[in-house]
């Protein structure tokens, strides 16, 4: 009797924990995304941090602005290498320790701004970038695992612009914060920020859904399993769609500055704020596009839009001489930049067979293709202006590659 009473409490205990999941159970995919962007927010911000102090530290370490630009396009070189190992080491490792792997790497950043040479900067920079690598590879994988379907074209939405919000916030905070404790102290502190994310995904435990490590593939089935994501048209399509816009992006945040500065004669604090409204642009296109694709399920739209309003806006941002009229032409052009990120991946998750290891894997060869091509933008606009050729040719040239997102209207769209 005592046995039956006991095992019919122990009974209604199990039902009430299972009525009742805690809160932190209940909302803990919303931590997950905040984590997600959150802490490329701050990548960004410690990315392109060093944008509105490149004088500062060309007086420390003596380069020019040719070379200064490796500040930033090393990052990219490192992003250009590590998606397709950080797509494999998810499927060996499984997500969560891929994640925390890159959530280290980019904390290193807080160690950068007190090293002694030029050179260091590059090196570590460059291990910061392979952080950036892992997470921003990984972005999507852990939304298609944690995430319905309808959920899923948000949190694309701010997983793209994340890294914009993060150099938003570096052009505004980056000279008040260094006049007030000095550009050291300002670069450690985004990555401090970094840190905060990082301990939280370490708190998080498992990311739900994964699969426990020791039951994974065996490394020979997952080079044959990417191998076959290579020969998928789709892996190419995505990944050249993706290369135009961000080029154009890398370009435009080092060397736009530069034109507006040495070529219009506009003071280093109006240049800020010009490519503020650029990236501001680029959040409000990506967050509305995000939402407008919950509402209408159709991606294609938002792709072809892409594809003209970019290269037109972009084009008229480098032609157009009236300090006034840019910051709304510079916004325009950020929303274009951005009108296809969240298509672009949303259409990539909904094709025929797709799985979190399959589009972790599409999504490393496509990270690795569009940033060796765009690690390497930066520095042919330095050597062309070098050379003295004109800036703004140069920089014209690159707005023609954005018509790239063109290329994903020949894949098929999942009917609503």
């Amino acid at each position: 009797m005592q046995n039956s009473a006991a095992s019919a409490v122990n009974a209604g205990a199990m039902s009430s924990d299972q009525a009742a999941p805690t809160f932190f159970e209940r909302h803990k995919k919303w931590l997950i995304a905040s984590i997600l962007f959150g802490m490329y927010v701050s990548f960004g911000m410690s990315w392109m941090g060093v944008v509105p102090i490149l004088q500062e530290l060309q007086g420390a370490f003596q380069f020019d602005k040719a070379s200064g630009s490796w500040l930033v396009s090393i990052v990219s070189m490192a992003k250009s290498i590590f998606p397709i190992l950080a797509g494999i080491l998810a499927s060996r490792w499984g997500l969560t320790r891929s994640m925390r792997l890159g959530a280290i790497l980019i904390v290193l950043g807080v160690i950068i701004p007190f090293l002694p040479s030029f050179t260091a900067w590059i090196v570590m920079r460059f291990l910061f970038g392979v952080g950036g690598a892992i997470w921003v590879t990984l972005m999507g994988a852990v939304t298609l695992q944690v995430f319905e379907p309808q959920q899923r074209p948000m949190i694309n939405a701010l997983n793209g612009v994340a890294v914009t919000v993060g150099v938003v916030a570096a052009l505004q905070l980056t000279l008040p914060l260094t006049a007030f404790m000095g550009w050291k102290l300002t670069l450690a502190a985004y990555s401090g920020l970094s840190a905060v994310f990082m301990v939280l995904l370490f708190a998080l435990g498992q990311l739900p859904g994964q699969q426990p490590a020791k039951d994974g593939p065996s490394l020979w089935q997952t080079l044959k399993a990417y191998g076959g994501t290579m020969k998928l048209p789709v892996t190419w399509i995505i990944s050249l769609s993706f290369t135009g816009p961000l080029a154009l992006y890398l370009v435009m945040n080092y060397w736009l500055p530069v034109y507006y500065q040495d070529v219009m004669g506009l003071a280093k604090p109006q240049t800020m704020q010009l490519m503020t409204w650029m990236n501001m642009g680029g959040i409000v296109g990506s967050v509305a596009t995000g939402y407008l694709l919950q509402k209408l399920n159709k991606t294609k739209i938002f792709i072809a839009s892409a594809a003209v309003v970019l290269p037109v806006s972009a084009g008229i941002a480098m032609l157009i001489t009236n300090p006034a009229i840019l910051p709304f032409i510079l916004f325009v052009a950020g929303v274009g930049m951005f009108l296809s990120v969240s298509p672009l991946i949303t259409l990539l998750q909904s094709q025929p067979d797709m799985n979190p290891g399959k589009v972790g894997m599409i999504l490393g060869t496509m990270f690795s293709v569009t940033y060796i091509v765009s690690s390497l933008a930066p520095d042919i606009v330095g050597r062309a202006y070098q050379a003295q050729w004109s800036l703004q040719m140069v920089l014209l040239s690159f707005c023609i590659t954005t018509i790239s997102p063109a290329l994903a209207l020949l894949l098929p769209e999942k009917e609503a």
